[in-house]
């Protein structure tokens, strides 16, 4: 067989080198269009997770105001805080010393429990309050302070029937055994959990980012709260003394939304009380949703009260009663634990 070469210069030299010019510009084009389509599919892809995620949270949104989250309930996104007041603050007492505290996140009302609400539990329970079964409960008559039989959460302050008017007061004359046997009531009876909030989830939801003396700032005037405008805080002006609460929806809400953090009526906490809890908590760290002491005799108040003074209202303070214990300033708000 013949051996054909091929001359440098001949015709058939420059097509061949023509031919492979054209083939390797053809696949370098086939190529860059290929990645180009597979930057366009990722993108296509990319646009579709976004599209996905927002229609998540939509759902999300539409599961909520379907019911999922009650009504007048407040997502209170967790995080970490001081609790307890600095030794400088007026009014501190010496179970409030400073510590780290880590909350997680929870569900608040708005508001405190009202008489209206509490009614509606009691008409479908027949449930008979601390009050009804013992010896009443404790009253300001203008002059002295006294346990009066017969008074319970149907009363007033001064120990007279409440009006169809102040079915929108917080209801009053309720002990912690009271508070409680609601947040199990009202569990079952929707299928949702309820509880008391942690005195650390109260304070928390209370300062509302602040670590002032109130979530109003240094001071609290009885137009941002009501309590005993007689003895406001550190001799400011003195404001109004109402002698009364008032709707659950009085003054402007702290900057998470919530109402009547200071003053009005003390809300009930699960957590038992213990007067050196802080001083342990301060040599632990910080402490990871603390509930208090495991066993006590009483059991924490938070907030102030409509006859309390003003440095009983700060963030910080904290009072107790034992569970069976009501009076004309007690009652109490709920959590909502999805």
């Amino acid at each position: 067989m013949k051996t054909m070469t091929i001359r440098v210069g001949s015709r058939l030299l420059s097509a061949k080198r023509e031919f492979d010019r054209t083939l390797a510009a053809s696949i370098s084009s086939f190529f860059a269009l290929l990645a180009d389509w597979t930057w366009y599919k990722w993108k296509i892809v990319a646009i579709a997770l976004v599209i996905l995620l927002v229609g998540l949270t939509a759902l999300n949104s539409s599961l909520s105001a379907a019911g999922c989250v009650p009504e007048n309930f407040i997502k209170i996104h967790g995080g970490e805080f001081t609790i307890g007041s600095p030794e400088s603050e007026v009014g501190r007492q010496n179970d409030e010393i400073q510590h780290r505290a880590s909350v997680s996140d929870f569900y608040m009302s708005k508001y405190a429990v009202t008489v209206a609400e509490f009614r509606r539990f009691i008409e479908a329970s027949n449930y008979l309050t601390d009050a009804e079964k013992g010896s009443g409960s404790w009253i300001y008559d203008g002059v002295n302070v006294l346990k009066k039989a017969g008074v319970n959460w149907r009363h007033g302050v001064r120990g007279s029937l409440r009006s169809p008017s102040e079915d929108n007061h917080p209801v009053l004359h309720v002990s912690w055994n009271d508070a409680v046997a609601y947040c199990q009531w009202i569990s079952q009876k929707t299928g949702k959990q309820f509880r008391l909030p942690t005195g650390a989830e109260r304070e928390y939801a209370c300062r509302a980012g602040s670590q002032t003396p109130f979530n109003t700032g240094e001071t609290l005037t009885t137009d941002q709260a009501n309590y005993d405008g007689n003895y406001p805080y550190m001799h400011n002006q003195k404001g109004v003394y109402r002698a009364n609460t008032v709707v659950v929806n009085r003054f402007d809400p702290n900057a998470w939304g919530l109402y009547n953090m200071h003053g009005n009526v003390l809300e009930w906490c699960s957590d038992w009380y213990g007067v050196n809890y802080y001083a342990d908590c301060k040599t632990r760290g910080t402490v990871i949703n603390p509930a208090g002491p495991p066993t006590g005799l009483t059991h924490v108040l938070r907030g102030g009260s409509w006859n309390d003074f003003g440095r009983r209202c700060r963030s910080a303070s904290r009072d107790s009663g034992t569970p069976e214990f009501c009076s004309n300033y007690t009652g109490f708000r709920l959590v909502f634990a999805p």
